[in-house]
């Protein structure tokens, strides 16, 4: 009498797939979600609606409120962002120097560095500068921390913790002036001009680490 079969065992390991196809496989889900719109819009969405995302659930590495002091681990992708932006990744081994040249605070830059070693996250340089050479100031956002960068003619590194694909916001720290804030962001393939940010507005960009 033969014994029953055993259940078929799913596979605990997977050949794991290469960070290109990772990648290009994020791109493709962007695209499709809309993240190039028609033809990669280059505008600034007015009111700040961009922004807004659900409820976060409670996270799975230890994680914060969604108020923009803590990490949002799984906070949700944006459908929409106004344009899209590779940046190269940060070796761990400088992640430490690195985030001290951000505002982050210590209890933040905790956080992201024990994300870091847990490898839910990773680190992106996205440099930012003035147009106009002139000293704007911006708020920039990536998985809910937020850090107030100071620009200036010259590209100034902006560390940003990030899953391999994900969205970061910029808003203007205070008055922008009537002519609203010109600045630019240097990605893979080279300094790009981003839309006018006057008051109550954002641009959301689409990024990829490389």
């Amino acid at each position: 009498m033969h014994s029953p079969p055993e259940p078929a065992r799913e596979r605990s390991e997977q050949r794991p797939a290469s960070r290109k196809l990772v990648v290009v496989g994020l791109i493709a889900a962007v695209v499709a979600a809309g993240g190039l719109g028609s033809g990669g819009l280059l505008t600034a969405r007015e009111g700040g609606s961009g922004s807004q995302t659900p409820p976060v659930a409670a996270e799975a590495g230890g994680g914060g409120t969604g108020d923009g002091s803590h990490l949002t681990l799984n906070a949700p992708v944006q459908n929409r962002p106004d344009m899209m932006g590779q940046m190269p990744m940060i070796s761990p081994e400088h992640a430490v120097d690195m985030l001290r040249q951000t505002s982050y605070s210590i209890q933040q830059q905790a956080e992201i560095l024990a994300a870091l070693k847990r490898r839910e996250i990773v680190l992106a340089d996205m440099p930012m500068y003035d147009i106009t050479g002139g000293n704007a100031v911006v708020n920039v956002q990536s998985l809910g921390l937020v850090q107030t960068v100071h620009l200036g003619a010259q590209p100034k590194s902006v560390i940003l913790p990030i899953r391999i694909a994900g969205n970061v916001s910029i808003t203007a720290a205070g008055d922008p002036g009537p002519t609203g804030i010109h600045a630019g962001a240097v990605f893979v393939p080279g300094p790009t001009p981003l839309p006018v940010l006057t008051r109550d507005t954002e641009i959301v960009i689409g990024v990829v680490v490389q």
